[in-house]
């Protein structure tokens, strides 16, 4: 099953599945009944967020630093592991307080859940080649969507 995404600030739909927050810091105004579960290990660091809300790191950088920032946490890539799993067998959305079409972390956690092999590196390790990951530039929309 996809992974899907959402802001935290739409309202839930039985098809959401499984709804997962991954904010650093916690939304404004949201209760705690709007999720199922938070993992704060999913989200940019504070200095990463910092740096992009300030200007100092473009889309491509932040992509990049926070892909590297996933792969050096432990705690990330398991979390990155329980999801790929649980998406098999329940719908997974991935909430965060931007709303959609804004460039978001949620769509490269998406893409990280959906092919944790490339973001873990047994990709690499199985087949002996180089694979790169390569991050989503944004949210994928079905027709007729908003």
């Amino acid at each position: 099953m996809p992974v899907k995404t959402k802001s935290i600030y739409d309202p839930p739909e039985p098809e959401d599945g499984v709804r997962v927050l991954i904010t650093r810091y916690y939304p404004r105004g949201v209760k705690k009944d709007r999720f199922d579960r938070r993992i704060i290990a999913l989200s940019p660091s504070r200095g990463l967020l910092s740096s992009y809300r300030d200007g100092e790191k473009d889309w491509d950088q932040f992509s990049k630093t926070f892909l590297s920032e996933l792969r050096a946490n432990p705690e990330s890539l398991e979390a990155i592991r329980s999801l790929h799993a649980l998406s098999k067998s329940q719908d997974v959305t991935l909430l965060c307080y931007e709303r959609s079409g804004a460039p978001c972390h949620r769509y490269l956690v998406r893409d990280m859940v959906a092919a944790p092999d490339l973001v873990l590196g047994r990709a690499e390790a199985d087949r002996g080649e180089r694979h790169r990951w390569a991050p989503s530039r944004g949210p994928r929309r079905a027709r007729g969507t908003a």
